[in-house]
């Protein structure tokens, strides 16, 4: 009976784990989008370890390996600088059958700027057979650098020089704020991004977002050319409201938006052709994923689909089932017995752990790659480590022993043992993870705009520490105080009667448990204030944003909430409950055992 208990554990828990991998990434299947090609993409040739923050650039080789790689799929390309390498574009594009929106990157630095506009002016009169059209400026005006009158004064100097038509970039409602632009341009470029609106658009909104702000431009310069400059979807991030970075979203955006744009007769220019690393500097992890190819150079899916999530999951399903198999291996060398049902919990939470682990290690690898990045990513994962194997060990411990009361002391006063190499790690991995938890729950809801949710590493130890409890609650001796031992403070420990003489009530155990008490009413502040910054739209978008409150709270989809942090505020509660464990046990009489 009990070799058939563990056998089903082990095969449910496989189950689960394939599941788990699997269903998300199924395969969703796309019709092919019309035209054969994109109309244009933009082109920022930067490889991992290349930036232009750095001053380290592409090669003339590498720029027309990208040129090679993009001409099947796309008409023309959008450049945002004419320097930083990207003099040698229009002939190599006119090598591959690319047609070049060219761009001039203006700033503060108007030294910079003059040597911007030199060149574009210099590449449009050598290449106007490759050189459709110029670009001067790229959201200048909404990064607060240049005045409108000084964008007018770059755009008028280079109408005058070039025959190609001229325009100003920048997203939708900033042509709106400053209509004045619209007189010195032959045409409107507009950004179109439903994820970054003051308030977000999921997928399944986002053409009917962009149609809608397509149309109020039209309406207010009728008769002006308009080219969609910028459009499209990050595949890694965070969420935004309802909008929901992803591989499958982005390809679901893309196909929606070149059929809606097709239908209206958009010009239209998507962000972009290939993952940015170094903007994720600037704008967290979702602002270096927005490619249509990774920093690698693969393609990420096919406009036709199918498209899956993530063709790495049969990898990571290998990954962690054998993690959990390596774990229960080395748990039966400890040679304790465990009953059927011991070796079924035991099976089920390595299982979870192992697979947990696995995911939260694969989302650091494809994460933001600087060193403060790197450095935290290997500091939660080793964290994790430490908790995952403490509590696997402490419950492997507890349901061999059923609690493992030590011998108490003769009386009603118990001292309590030192705590084993094991229980010390469990505790302070634990704090430790509590406490990066709290700071990082302040900083999404205080400065949140490009931080990641935590989630993938939090998982952890929300799933280990109250499955943990649950298992020394069911095992727990006779005689010995359960709900005190179930925080963090005793978590670890074996069973033990509880002290007499010590503090009692909630203030006794606030004092015996400060950083305890005050991580849990932390977490559970970081819950509630996230749900109100975070849960349905980001907070800060209807106080800074461009809309009144009143119109912009309208807008929300109250159906569609953020629901990684909602998520991650049901994290926080779990979290809390070991820290508040302790604190909210009430003292009763000692039982001798």
């Amino acid at each position: 009976m009990r070799l058939i208990l563990i056998l089903a554990a082990m095969i449910v828990a496989g189950l689960a784990n394939l599941a788990v991998w699997s269903l998300p990434n199924r395969p969703v299947p796309l019709d092919p989008p019309p035209g054969g090609k994109l109309r244009s993409v933009s082109f920022a040739p930067f490889r991992d370890g290349q930036s232009p923050l750095t001053g380290v650039l592409p090669s003339t080789a590498q720029i027309e390996e990208d040129m090679v790689a993009l001409a099947p799929q796309v008409a023309g390309i959008r450049t945002y600088t004419s320097l930083e390498g990207l003099q040698v574009v229009p002939e190599l594009a006119r090598k591959h059958g690319l047609q070049v929106t060219m761009g001039a990157w203006l700033s503060s630095r108007t030294d910079k700027n003059e040597a911007e506009i030199a060149s574009l002016i210099d590449l449009a009169n050598r290449y106007p057979d490759v050189i459709t059209r110029v670009i001067v400026g790229n959201e200048v005006l909404l990064r607060r650098e240049l005045t409108p009158e000084q964008v007018a004064g770059y755009i008028d100097r280079v109408k005058a020089a070039v025959k190609q038509p001229v325009s100003y970039a920048d997203v939708w409602e900033w042509w709106l704020k400053y209509p004045q632009i619209a007189d010195h341009v032959d045409y409107l470029t507009i950004h179109l991004l439903p994820y970054w609106e003051d308030v977000p658009a999921g997928v399944e909104a986002a053409t009917e977002r962009i149609r809608q702000s397509y149309r109020t431009i039209a309406h207010r310069f009728p008769g002006k050319p308009i080219l969609v400059g910028e459009t499209g979807w990050p595949t890694q991030g965070r969420s935004r409201g309802a909008a929901v970075p992803g591989l499958v979203n982005k390809a679901k955006f893309v196909n929606a938006f070149v059929r809606m744009a097709e239908q209206e007769g958009f010009d239209y220019n998507v962000i972009e052709a290939f993952d940015q690393e170094w903007k994720a500097k600037l704008e967290g992890t979702v602002g270096g994923h927005w490619g249509l190819y990774n920093a690698d150079r693969t393609p990420k899916f096919s406009l036709a689909g199918p498209v899956v999530g993530n063709v790495a999951w049969p990898w990571l399903f290998a990954a962690s089932s054998g993690l959990a198999l390596g774990l229960l291996g080395g748990l039966a060398l400890l040679r304790r017995h465990l009953p059927g049902t011991g070796w079924v919990a035991l099976i089920l939470l390595a299982q979870a752990l192992s697979t947990l682990y696995v995911r939260a290690a694969f989302v650091a690898e494809h994460g933001k790659h600087y060193w403060q990045d790197t450095t935290l990513a290997v500091v939660m994962l080793a964290l994790t480590a430490a908790l995952a194997l403490a509590v696997l060990l402490t419950a492997h411990r507890t349901l061999a022993s059923g609690g493992l009361a030590r011998e108490p002391l003769v009386g009603l006063r118990h001292a309590r043992p030192a705590l084993t190499r094991t229980e010390r790690v469990g505790r302070w991995s634990a704090v430790a993870l509590g406490v990066a938890a709290l700071a990082w729950s302040l900083l999404i809801v205080f400065d949140g705009r490009y931080r990641d949710f935590p989630n993938p590493y939090l998982l952890i130890p929300a799933v280990a520490l109250p499955a943990l409890g649950l298992i020394r609650a069911a095992r727990r001796p006779v005689g010995t105080e359960t709900r005190n031992a179930l925080g963090i403070a005793s978590l670890f420990r074996p069973a033990v009667p509880a002290a007499d003489g010590e503090p009692r009530g909630l203030c006794g155990a606030v004092r015996r448990l400060p950083v305890e008490a005050v991580l849990g009413f932390g977490l559970l502040l970081g819950a509630l204030l996230t749900v109100v910054a975070e849960g349905f739209v980001p907070l800060e978008s209807l106080i800074y944003g461009q809309l009144p409150f009143m119109e912009a709270l309208h807008e929300v989809d109250w159906t569609r909430p953020n629901w990684e942090a909602l998520g991650w505020a049901a994290l926080q509660i779990l979290l809390a409950l070991p820290f508040l464990a302790g604190v909210w046990s009430a003292r009763r009489p000692l039982r001798r055992i």
